[in-house]
C-alpha cells in the first residue's frame, strides 16, 4: 500500500507543506493549524483543487465552457468582467485564498451600482459553475451582499425625443428611432441583421433571444420598416456607427452620455423602451398584448417599464373616469 502523505516542514519557506495526489500544498507556519488543514484535505479530496488552482486558471476553464454553451453576448460580457477581475487580484491568487473583500473592492471600480451588481454576479456564477461541475467542493464566496440595481426610471415625451434625435448622428438616430418605434431592447436593436427580417417581422431564433427558449418576434411599424428597408443589403448587423462598425453596449452608452451633456437631461437607450410601454398603456393597449410585443412571458414585467405616474395628464383623466357616476 502507498504511504499516506504527511505534512513536512520547509525551512526555506518557514511553513508546513504536504503533497496530495501529486499536488504540493502549503499548510501554513503554525504546526497545529497546518495539521488541522491537512486532515481536512485528506477527508475531502475535492477541496484540494481550491488549494492548488488559481482563480485565473478557473476563469479560463469557465470562459471556454461559456464560449461553447452560451451566446456570444453572454461570453463577451463574462469575459470582460472576469478579465477585469483577474487584473485586480492577479493571476497567482489561489481559489482558497480568495475572500469577499477581493470581490467587493474590485467591483467598486467597475461603474455604477447596477454594473457592480452585474460584476459580482458574474464572479459568483463562475464559482457556482465550478461547484456544479465538481471542480470545487464549495464556492469561496457563496454569499455577498451586492449593491442594488438602479431602476431606469426614464420616460421621454415626444418633444424630448426630438431633442435627443437632434444631437445624434444620422447613424445613431436610425438605431434609437428603431428602438422608439418597436419598443425592442437596445441589444436587439444593436444585433439585428437582414436574416432576422421577414417582411414586417424581426425574428430572433431561440438561441439568439433572451432566455434562449423561444423565438423573439418584433413587429415592425411602418416607421420601423422605413428605417430597416435601406439597410437590408448590409452584411452583418443593420445599424453601424459612422465608422461602419457595429455598436457595442459600451459604445451606445457613451454616445448617449455625450447627448445627455448637450440635451441637459439624462439620455439612455433604454428610455425608448420605457416610453414605448408607457405610451402604449396610455393609448389603451392591453397588458397581455403589450407583454408579447415587448418580448415578456408575463404581464408582471410591463409594470416595470410603464411609468404612468410620470404622465400627470393621463392620470388626471383616469381620476375623472374613476370618480364618474355615469
Amino acid at each position: 500500500m502507498p504511504r499516506e502523505p504527511k505534512p513536512y516542514w520547509k525551512s526555506q519557506q518557514q511553513r508546513w507543506v504536504c503533497t496530495i495526489d501529486g499536488q504540493r500544498i502549503t499548510l501554513g507556519a503554525e504546526k497545529e493549524a497546518a495539521f488541522d488543514k491537512y486532515h481536512q484535505l485528506m477527508l475531502n479530496r475535492r477541496a484540494v483543487s481550491a488549494e492548488v488552482s488559481t482563480v485565473y486558471e478557473l476563469s479560463q476553464s469557465y470562459l471556454d465552457w461559456c464560449q461553447e454553451n452560451r451566446s456570444a453576448g453572454t461570453y463577451s460580457n463574462h469575459r470582460l468582467y472576469l478579465k477585469s477581475f483577474i487584473g485586480a487580484i492577479g493571476k497567482t491568487l489561489k481559489i482558497s485564498a480568495l475572500r469577499k473583500h477581493h470581490v467587493l473592492n474590485w467591483s467598486k471600480g467597475v461603474g455604477v451600482t447596477t454594473s457592480q451588481n452585474d460584476a459580482i454576479s458574474v464572479v459568483q456564477r463562475m464559482f457556482n459553475w465550478a461547484v456544479e461541475h465538481e471542480y470545487l467542493h464549495a464556492s469561496p464566496i457563496p454569499k455577498i451582499v451586492k449593491p442594488k440595481r438602479k431602476r431606469r426610471e426614464i420616460v421621454y415625451t415626444p418633444e424630448q425625443w426630438k431633442i435627443i434625435q437632434s444631437y445624434a448622428s444620422p447613424q445613431l438616430a436610425a438605431l434609437i428611432n428603431f428602438l422608439w418605434s418597436t419598443g425592442c431592447r437596445p441589444k436587439e436593436g444593436r444585433t439585428v441583421e437582414a436574416r432576422h427580417v421577414h417582411d414586417d417581422l424581426v425574428i430572433f431564433p431561440p438561441d439568439e433571444s433572451k432566455g434562449e427558449t423561444d423565438s423573439r418576434v418584433i413587429f415592425l411599424t411602418a416607421e420601423a420598416k422605413g428605417i430597416v428597408a435601406p439597410r437590408l443589403k448590409e452584411k452583418g448587423v443593420l445599424f453601424k456607427n459612422t465608422k461602419g462598425v457595429p455598436y457595442t453596449k459600451d459604445a451606445l452608452v457613451q454616445a448617449m452620455i455625450r447627448i445627455s451633456k448637450k440635451a441637459g437631461f439624462r439620455c439612455i437607450a433604454y428610455g425608448a423602451r420605457h416610453s414605448y410601454a408607457t405610451n402604449a398603456l396610455i393609448r389603451s393597449v392591453d397588458t397581455v398584448s403589450l407583454s408579447h410585443l415587448m418580448g415578456h412571458r408575463s404581464t408582471r414585467m410591463v409594470s416595470n417599464y410603464a411609468h404612468l405616474s410620470q404622465n400627470i395628464e393621463h392620470l388626471r383623466r383616469q381620476a375623472e373616469n374613476a370618480a364618474s357616476r355615469r
